[in-house]
């Protein structure tokens, strides 16, 4: 990690936050900060057609890579991957000169290791632009994707790689952390998508579809069941299986760590699984607490 001068640092947040101020004030909606494009670009909150924008002439005095400032969702390529609470933000892969999208994933990289927020800029039209004040949670290079939250204040933790082995596991969440089964909003299944990647990798082990943008992170003990978030509790599963999986179609021995089907359900062929043998094949497998659950849960139906 590149050391940057602490005062440089505060002084670039409290510039942030002023722009933040500033947008706030000149907003024309209540639910969100929407303003002009050209008020975005006047406040330098915004500086180009680019998905990450650091003021390279600005930012870059105060780190090699600049400081990134702003990142642009135009909603065209993954729109689902924005919601209230925050984004799933692909790294750019673009035609450009070697090394630029490089540059700009270690700009916005290095905002977070300063604990610097971010611009999430939207284009809900050609004139107006929807603002969030972002905090980059963690990323995940497999995946080529950063989980950014919208909030007042830099994240408990920045998630860089996976140490879940390293924590007590709790199947369950906490009374006081348990909404009712029917509550749709949940904010931490950004960073549970993250976390899980992280620990498996972005690939579904029983198809082999490894296209990060056609997986999802299943929760093995639901959510609505109070399932936690821990990435034990989780796996990597391509859209189809894991509607089957919520459908408890199939589960998991876990002895084996192999496939188990019902007689008379669905075959492994109708299910789309390749790979029976299940969960063998991972670096490291889900808790067994959670496969245990799962199993007698599938069992009982």
């Amino acid at each position: 990690m590149h050391v940057v001068d602490p005062a440089a640092v505060t002084r670039e947040l409290d510039w942030r936050m002023s722009v933040w101020a500033q947008l706030q004030s000149l907003s024309r909606a209540t639910n969100v900060v929407r303003v002009t494009a050209g008020e975005v670009r006047h406040l330098g909150a915004y500086g180009g057609a680019q998905g990450v924008w650091s003021d390279a002439a600005r930012t870059k005095s105060l780190h090699p890579h600049g400081f990134c400032i702003s990142v642009l969702h135009t909603g065209r390529h993954y729109a689902d991957d924005l919601t209230r609470n925050g984004i799933i933000y692909h790294y750019p892969a673009t035609k450009r000169p070697a090394g630029r999208d490089a540059s700009e994933i270690a700009a916005l990289k290095a905002s977070a290791e300063a604990r610097l927020p971010i611009f999430v800029i939207t284009q809900p039209s050609d004139k107006w632009r929807d603002i969030f004040l972002g905090w980059v949670e963690g990323w995940e290079d497999r995946s080529q994707i950063f989980s950014i939250s919208f909030d007042n204040t830099f994240p408990a933790k920045l998630e860089t790689e996976d140490t879940s082995d390293e924590e007590p596991f709790q199947l369950t969440r906490s009374s006081e952390n348990t909404k009712t089964r029917k509550t749709k909003a949940r904010p931490n299944q950004r960073v549970f998508k993250l976390r899980v990647f992280q620990r498996y990798g972005p690939r579904c082990p029983l198809s082999g579809v490894s296209v990060p943008q056609m997986l999802e992170a299943a929760h093995i003990m639901g959510h609505a069941e109070g399932g936690t978030d821990d990435p034990r509790n989780g796996i990597p599963l391509n859209v189809a299986l894991h509607r089957a999986f919520d459908a408890h179609l199939f589960a998991f021995d876990p002895d084996t760590l192999e496939v188990v089907i019902r007689d008379g359900g669905p075959s492994l062929d109708d299910l789309g699984i390749r790979y029976p043998a299940g969960l063998k094949d991972l670096p490291r497998p889900p808790h067994r607490d959670a496969l245990n659950w799962r199993h007698s849960e599938w069992s009982s139906r």
